[in-house]
C-alpha cells in the first residue's frame, strides 16, 4: 500500500473553517487540531497533505469530499454523510466513525487502523487496496461493494450485512464475528477459520458441528 505523501516540515497550522476562504473549497498542506465543526454542509470539498488531529465532525455534509495525502488522529466523524467521496492515500486512527455515510464512494489505499465504524453505510462502493486493521465494524452496511486487495485484519464484524459483494480472495479468519448477514453468492473463495466455517455451515446448510 502507499503511504500518504506528506511532508510535516511544511505544513501550516491552520482552521478547517479556513476552506470557505477558497471559491472552491479547497484545503492543502495543513495541519488542524483540536477544533469542533458541526453541522457544516459543503459540496465537494478538496482537501489535500493535511493532518487533522482531535478534530470533531458532528453531523456534517460533505457530498463528494475528495481527500488526496490525509491522515486523520484521534478525530470524530460520527454521523457525517461522506456519499460519493474519493479518497486516495487516507488514512484513519484511532477515530470514531459511527453511523458514518460512505455510500458510493471511491477508496483507494486507504486505511482505517483502530476506529470505531460500528453502524457505517458502505455501499455500492469500489475499494481498492484498503485496510481495515483492529476495527469494530458492528451492525454495518457493506452491500454492492467492489473489492479488489482489501484486507480485515482483527475486526469485529458481527451482525454485518454483506449482500451483493464477492468476496473471493477476502479473509476474514482474524476477525470475529457471532453472525453475520452474508450471501452464499459471495463467499465462494473467502477465507475463514474454523469457528466461522462453523457459522457459515449452518447459516446455508443448516449442518451442526461437532467436536
Amino acid at each position: 500500500m502507499d503511504r500518504p505523501k506528506i511532508n510535516e516540515d511544511y505544513l501550516e497550522s491552520a482552521s478547517f473553517f479556513d476552506i470557505f476562504n477558497e471559491e472552491d473549497y479547497f484545503l492543502t498542506t495543513k495541519r488542524i487540531e483540536g477544533e469542533f465543526v458541526e453541522q457544516q454542509i459543503i459540496r465537494h470539498p478538496i482537501i489535500e497533505q493535511t493532518i487533522f488531529e482531535h478534530v470533531t465532525f458532528s453531523e456534517c455534509d460533505f457530498d463528494k469530499l475528495e481527500l488526496t495525502d490525509v491522515i486523520f488522529k484521534g478525530c470524530d466523524l460520527s454521523n457525517c454523510l461522506l456519499t460519493e467521496a474519493s479518497l486516495y492515500r487516507v488514512e484513519f486512527h484511532n477515530c470514531k466513525m459511527i453511523g458514518v455515510n460512505f455510500d458510493k464512494s471511491y477508496f483507494n489505499n486507504v486505511v482505517f487502523d483502530n476506529c470505531l465504524l460500528d453502524l457505517a453505510n458502505i455501499n455500492q462502493a469500489n475499494l481498492k487496496e484498503s485496510n481495515f486493521k483492529a476495527s469494530s465494524l458492528k451492525d454495518v452496511s457493506f452491500n454492492d461493494n467492489k473489492l479488489k486487495q482489501v484486507v480485515f485484519d482483527d475486526c469485529d464484524l458481527n451482525k454485518m450485512t454483506i449482500l451483493n459483494t464477492k468476496l473471493k480472495g477476502i479473509d476474514f479468519s482474524s476477525c470475529r464475528f457471532e453472525t453475520i448477514d452474508i450471501e452464499e453468492f459471495g463467499i465462494k473463495g473467502l477465507k475463514v477459520n474454523a469457528d466461522q466455517a462453523t457459522f457459515l455451515a449452518r447459516y446455508f446448510l443448516g449442518i451442526k458441528v461437532s467436536y
